[in-house]
Order: C-alpha cells, then structure tokens, then sequence
C-alpha cells in the first residue's frame, strides 16, 4: 500500500469505520486521461461545478480519485487530499442524483433480502420485512443501494420494493402502526403470507391494508397493534417471547423472521419488541448495552442478557440467557433456534462456552 492509498485508508477508518453502516467505495485510477472541463476539476467533486470554469488545466494523465461516500466529512477530507497531492477528485456524496425524487422504498413484497453486491447470489446479510421504510442512498439499474432502520446499508433489488418520496414514506410509516403475527390476509388478489413483524395499517373495522395499497382480512394467526405488543412483551421474559415467537425457526445467516433466523436476528427482533434498538450483527451489538461480570455458572446473570462469543478471533455468535444454566439461541450446530444448556457435557456446547467472551445487559 502507497503512500496515498495509507492516507485514503485513514480517512476511511476515521470517518466510516464500519462498512455496514456507512459507505466509503473510493479508488485510485492512475492516467485515466482526465479532460480538463469535462466533469472533472482538482479537488472539486463532479457533483459541483463552482472554480471549474477557471480551474488550472489538468494532465491528461493525471491520476484521479473517485467512487462514492456516504460522510460528508469523508468526501471533504478526500478533496483536501486530492488538492494537496495534485489529483483530481470525483467523490458522490450519497445520497446522489440517481436517486432523483424517490428518496424511499417501502417493503411490499413479504420479505425482501438484503445483499452485499448486485448480484442475486450475493451474500443475504440481513432483510427488510414487509411495510418496512428504507433510505435509498443510489441505484444502479434495477439495484437499490438502501439503509434500513437499523442503519444497516446494503443492495435490494427494486421488485421487492416500491419507491417514492421521503414525505410518502413517512406518512405510511405513521400509519403503519399494527404488527403481522405469522398472519395470513385473503385479499382480492389471493392469500398472502407475512412474516412475523411485518407492519400494516390495521382499519377500526378489522381490515387492514399492506403496504402496496392492497386490503385484506386475516384468515390466519394475527394482526395487533405495535402498541399492545409492547405491553404484552413486557410480562413476559425474553427468552420466553423467543420460544413464543420464533421457536423451530430454521437457521439462516442475514434471516430475521419465524422463517429462517439468525443469532443477531433473532437478539435484535426480540429487543425491539420492547422498544430498544439493537444493531443488526453480533459484533456490533456486543459494543451495546453494559457489562455484566462474566461468572463460570452464570451467577448475576439476569433473563435477556446477552452473551457473546468468538470464533476465530472475532465476536460471531450471541445468545440469551434464560436462566439455570439454558441460553436461548439461533445456531447453525443445531440447525436453528432452540433451548441449550450452556454447561452441558455436549462437545458443541463445551466449544461454546470455551468462547465465551462477554456478557451485556440491555434492559
């Protein structure tokens, strides 16, 4: 690494450190054969054009540093770079023009995967379930670049979603204030399956209406106002809403729902039943909440706290505490989530609790 691919790291550590939850796509293009004029000015992204009528003439070698930024800070601190190093710069700060007067998705499909490239064998590292609002941040073809509510940010592809403006989003957003429960909606259309958690906009006459604009009666499981949940949710102890809400959810790296879950999905989607706000991944949420002292047989350990463990030198699995020894956990060794004793002779169980590494209390 050069000399100024040290120093566009270190902008990049400094002002989007964690790649999830901010966008820092930037290059180096050595002799691009930049024209002067044409877009492209020294130290002035292609976004403004103020100075670029007068700016001194570039080589037409000239080496130019490009792509897209989600900080502000970040665009600022790579035309200071660019100016100093005598470099020509073409930064976006996202979002940028191609999202135009759709600044927001909406969920309308019963989930929509959330993939790390543009591609649809990319690796699903979360989703948005349905009626869920998002920020779109760029697009590229039929590919959305978003951020979710958790600040997550990655690709969706535009047929799980409608778009429109922030205003429309927000205003589905207020009215959107019910809860799917593993409900099924017979519509004119057909009957349609959503998932745990998916939001609609429940009618004082017991209709709802989704989020493409679509009326339903519920046939099958439930459909409750956000605000009992909340109520309901905190009579019972998480671990047990756990067992109640996703029990027997298969395993699936980036799931969210009663569907197909993972760890981090599983910890985060039964904390906002409460109203707190996890991040999406492991790792990150292991950096919420506060320390609890770590205890061989869990004494001073409460229902709910999380425990966090490692693998190969980083934090990748967490798990709730339920109490006498039993974590509540989505875990691809047992193919899904379940009910485990953590002090169990199992060799898997035994390998878990050799990684132990911390334990947080969020409530």
């Amino acid at each position: 690494m050069d000399k100024l691919e040290r120093a566009i790291d270190d902008i990049r550590r400094k002002w989007v450190p964690d790649g999830r939850l901010g966008v820092f796509d930037v290059v180096v293009r050595p002799g691009v054969g930049v024209t002067p004029g044409v877009g492209v000015t020294p130290g002035v992204g292609a976004q403004s054009s103020v100075g670029a009528q007068h700016a001194a003439p570039l080589p037409t070698n000239a080496s130019l540093i490009s792509g897209v930024t989600s900080s502000r800070p970040a665009q600022e601190a790579l035309r200071r770079l660019a100016t100093d190093a005598g470099l020509a710069e073409d930064v976006h700060l996202l979002p940028d023009r191609t999202v135009g007067h759709d600044e927001a998705a909406i969920v309308t499909a019963a989930l929509a995967p959330l993939l790390g490239d543009t591609r649809l064998d990319a690796a699903r590292v979360s989703e948005a379930l349905h009626g869920e609002s998002l920020e779109i941040l760029e697009r590229q073809a039929e590919w959305l670049r978003v951020r979710a509510s958790d600040g997550y940010v990655a690709w969706v592809h535009s047929g799980y979603v409608a778009t429109g403006p922030a205003e429309w989003a927000r205003d589905w957003t207020e009215r959107a204030t019910a809860r799917a429960l593993s409900a099924e909606l017979q519509t004119t259309g057909g009957r349609r399956r959503l998932p745990l958690g998916a939001r609609l906009s429940l009618h004082r006459d017991g209709t709802v209406e989704l989020a493409d604009g679509v009326a339903g009666t519920v046939v099958g499981g439930e459909v409750r106002p956000e605000s009992e949940l909340r109520v309901e949710s905190r009579h019972l102890a998480l671990p047990e809403l756990d067992q109640r809400w996703y029990g027997g959810a298969p395993y699936l790296c980036g799931g969210r729902t009663e569907w197909c879950i993972d760890c981090s999905g599983l910890a985060q989607a039964v904390y906002a039943t409460r109203g707190i706000r996890l991040l999406r991944d492991s790792d990150q949420q292991f950096g919420q909440g506060r320390e609890v002292p770590m205890s061989p047989d869990g004494t001073g350990y409460e229902a709910g706290d999380l425990l966090f463990f490692t693998e190969r030198g980083r934090v990748s699995h967490v798990a709730l505490w339920a109490g006498a020894g039993r974590v509540v956990h989505s875990a691809l060794s047992r193919g899904g989530l379940g009910i485990d004793d953590l002090f169990g002779a199992e060799p898997r169980m035994a390998k878990l609790r050799a990684n132990l590494v911390g334990v947080r209390r969020c409530v």
